[in-house]
Parts: C-alpha cells; sequence; structure tokens
C-alpha cells in the first residue's frame, strides 16, 4: 500500500521549523532549508499527486507568500527533477527500437467510410517487409533490390513493381515506404526536432500489463506510444490523419528480434503464378503530373474533380479509370495498362508530400472541370513569397495571396 504522499511533505516541512516571519534573512533560510530537506526527498509520486499534496501542506502550515513562493520553486525544481526517469526511459526506449533486427506486429488501418483493413506485419532489417493482408493478399518488398511484390493466392497472380529512380536513402531503407523503418525515423525525429512535443501520459494497463505512454505531437502525423517498462520497447503505437479523409492506425501486438525466415522476404514468384510486370517511378512528383493526374480522375467521373486529394481518393478514381478503360476484372491490366492507372497516384502524391509549410488547400469537390476563374488547389512552394494556384481549366498561375474559397479544405501532410 502507497503511503499518503501528504505524510511525505508533513515530514519536509516538520524538518524546517516554518513560522510566519517573512524577513529576508528568513527567506534565505527557508529557501536553503527547503533545498536540503529536497536532497532527501521522497520516493517520486505521480506529478498530479505531487501537486496537490504539496498545496495540500502549504495550506496546513499557513505559509506565507513570500515563502510559498520560495517553496513552490524548490517544489517545481524536484518535481521535474524526480520526472527525470521517464524521460531516460524515452530515450532507451527509441534506441531499443532503432537497434532491432526484427520485427513482428499487427496493423490495423481504418479510413472513415471504409471497413477496416487488418494486416500481419513483418520487418526484417535494414530492407525487407512483408504484409499479410486478411483476405490472402501477400505484399512483399526490398528496397535494396528497388522491387515490390504482391501476390494473389486465390487467382494465382503476381504483380511485379520495379522501383526506378531509387534514392540510395531508399536502397539502405532509410524512407518512408518502409513502413517501419519509417517509424523508427519519426520517433527518433520527434525527440530532436523544435516543432514537435513528447508529452507524457503515465501508465495504464493494457490487455492485462502495465504500460507507460507517450504522445508525440510532431509535424504531420501525431502519435501516441504505450511501452513495456521492463523491456522498454513499444507493444501499441496509434497514429491519426486529419486527412481528408481521417485515418486511423494501429499497431500492436509487437513481437522484436524474433527469428524470422528469410523466405518470408523472397521476391521470387512461386511457380503457377502468371506474372504483370511494371516500372514505378518513386521519383518526387511534379506539378505537371499532378495536372496530368487530376485531367484523367475528370475523365473518369465525366468531368468533375475528385472529392478529395488522398490515398481513399488514388483508389477510388484509380478503379473509375481501370473501368473506363475497359479493362478486364477477370484478367487483371497488362503492364501497359498499369503504367497508365499509375499515373494517377504518382501524380495525386505530389500533393499528399507536400510540407505542412506550403498551406495546401482543396476546394475541388463538386466542380466540373472548365471554369478559368475558379480555383481548386493552391499551395505556396518551399522558399517561394507567393502561392501557386490551379483552377477549374488545370492552367496553374502565381499568386500573392492564398485564395479564398468556400468550401475549401487544408491538407494534411
Amino acid at each position: 500500500m502507497h503511503n499518503d504522499p501528504h505524510d511525505d511533505w508533513d515530514k519536509l516541512f516538520d524538518q524546517l521549523s516554518v513560522d510566519s516571519t517573512v524577513s529576508d534573512e528568513q527567506r534565505e533560510r527557508v529557501k536553503q532549508r527547503v533545498f536540503d530537506a529536497f536532497e532527501h526527498r521522497p520516493t517520486p509520486q505521480s506529478r498530479h499527486v505531487k501537486l496537490q499534496a504539496l498545496g495540500h501542506t502549504l495550506m496546513k502550515y499557513k505559509i506565507p507568500h513570500g515563502i510559498t513562493a520560495i517553496v513552490l520553486v524548490a517544489g517545481a525544481f524536484w518535481l521535474f527533477q524526480s520526472s527525470s526517469t521517464p524521460a531516460f526511459a524515452l530515450e532507451a526506449l527509441i534506441e531499443n527500437l532503432m537497434n532491432a533486427r526484427t520485427a513482428r506486429y499487427d496493423m490495423i488501418a481504418t479510413v472513415d467510410g471504409q471497413p477496416p483493413l487488418k494486416m500481419k506485419v513483418f520487418y526484417l532489417e535494414p530492407t525487407h517487409m512483408r504484409q499479410e493482408m486478411v483476405n490472402g493478399y501477400i505484399n512483399i518488398s526490398d528496397w535494396a533490390a528497388g522491387k515490390t511484390v504482391g501476390l494473389d493466392p486465390k487467382t494465382k497472380r503476381a504483380t511485379v513493381f520495379n522501383m526506378i529512380n531509387l534514392p540510395e536513402e531508399t536502397k539502405q531503407g532509410m524512407h518512408e515506404g518502409n513502413q517501419f523503418e519509417g517509424l523508427r525515423q519519426s520517433l527518433r525525429a520527434a525527440t530532436t526536432d523544435p516543432n514537435s512535443k513528447v508529452v507524457p501520459l503515465g501508465e495504464k494497463q493494457l490487455d492485462g500489463r502495465t504500460v507507460i505512454g507517450f504522445r508525440f505531437e510532431m509535424p504531420g502525423t501525431p502519435m501516441t506510444l504505450w511501452a513495456d517498462p521492463a523491456t522498454q520497447l513499444p507493444v501499441r503505437i496509434e497514429s491519426a490523419m486529419a486527412g481528408p479523409p481521417k485515418t486511423d492506425v494501429v499497431m500492436m501486438n509487437y513481437e522484436f528480434n524474433v527469428e524470422l525466415d528469410e523466405s518470408l522476404f523472397n521476391v521470387e514468384i512461386p511457380a503457377g503464378y502468371e506474372i504483370i510486370e511494371t516500372d514505378v517511378d518513386v521519383s518526387p512528383a511534379s506539378e505537371k503530373e499532378l495536372i496530368a493526374a487530376l485531367r484523367m480522375c475528370c475523365e473518369a467521373s465525366d468531368g468533375g474533380f475528385p472529392t478529395g486529394l488522398d490515398t481513399v481518393s488514388i483508389g477510388k478514381y484509380t478503379a473509375m479509370y481501370v473501368q473506363k478503360m475497359g479493362i478486364d476484372n477477370e484478367k487483371g491490366p497488362t503492364g501497359d495498362q498499369f503504367q497508365e492507372i499509375m499515373k494517377i497516384a504518382r501524380g495525386l502524391q505530389f500533393v499528399m508530400l507536400l510540407p505542412k509549410e506550403t498551406d495546401a488547400h482543396y476546394a475541388g469537390a463538386g466542380i466540373k472541370q472548365g471554369d478559368a476563374e475558379r480555383a481548386i488547389l493552391w499551395f505556396k512552394p518551399v522558399g517561394s513569397e507567393k502561392y501557386r494556384v490551379i483552377y477549374a481549366d488545370l492552367t496553374a498561375k502565381d499568386s500573392d495571396v492564398a485564395p479564398r474559397v468556400d468550401g475549401a479544405r487544408k491538407l494534411s501532410p
């Protein structure tokens, strides 16, 4: 049973022999005694409990205002000093995560309006990733080889994506496309980026075990991490993207440094599979490619612009374009058709990867292609003093100010 925290503070104040004198000499004596007493402080409680106990004791002893200020300053010093253990634990946790050779975990992605996408994920350092969907589909990536393979055991069809223009850091696994490595880098950056904030969440019970939580308030995608204080490794990570549409991702049931057979990450196609192969340019997309993608979306939807610019819209308008092309659903697209379809995803990614400071907005939902005066998308390129504005006739111009359009939605990075 824990002692009443008020008792701890009482013991400290009993050592001070406090009276109601508020002279400068008395203040100095009290200040010194306060800090001397804190050198033998009680076992740390939570900050909330400590503050409550401190306030209770100050009231009990009727400490004068001048001395109260000294005590509060000293108390704050103790509270934050004694809270250094979680900060150290977080540093160790991230270091342990960075040093993990392998990982196995469950992942659930939920997009507003869509059924949850569930998968089992396997990671082998530094460039191998395997995702097994609940519907049986398997996705395997080898970034060093510049190849991603999708296997559909039901149809015996394999889709091979050869990634071209691959940056060297991507080949080494240091890239968002490598989901696990991207996670590790994001967490490490969050502890050093001045624009990020790490908020301790304290302890809670999760699936019968005590875990310690941290909230990473960083630009782009904030995350909440729950870790096992004994192993100092994550057991659950939650992230949310405002969208539109809103997307929640939960990664849980983590196992680290487990033995994983390298054959799980083999990108060779099994015998008996029909192979569809295509090249995918992974270099940064251009504004020209964005406009081309918007034009394709309009062609697929009787002239209407996408309802949003996000992963769901990519899937939706890609499917509509596939239907427009008359691709056989049973046979699937050919390699050349895949190349054409991928232009939608590549072009829209231009917007999805714009940094937060570009102040990107979209106002194309419900608008038809053609109006040269109607702004549908704008952003301020990095380093530019002007906004780049794309209009409904798919022309683009510079502007000193951002357009004002009813219903415009800020795009989250």
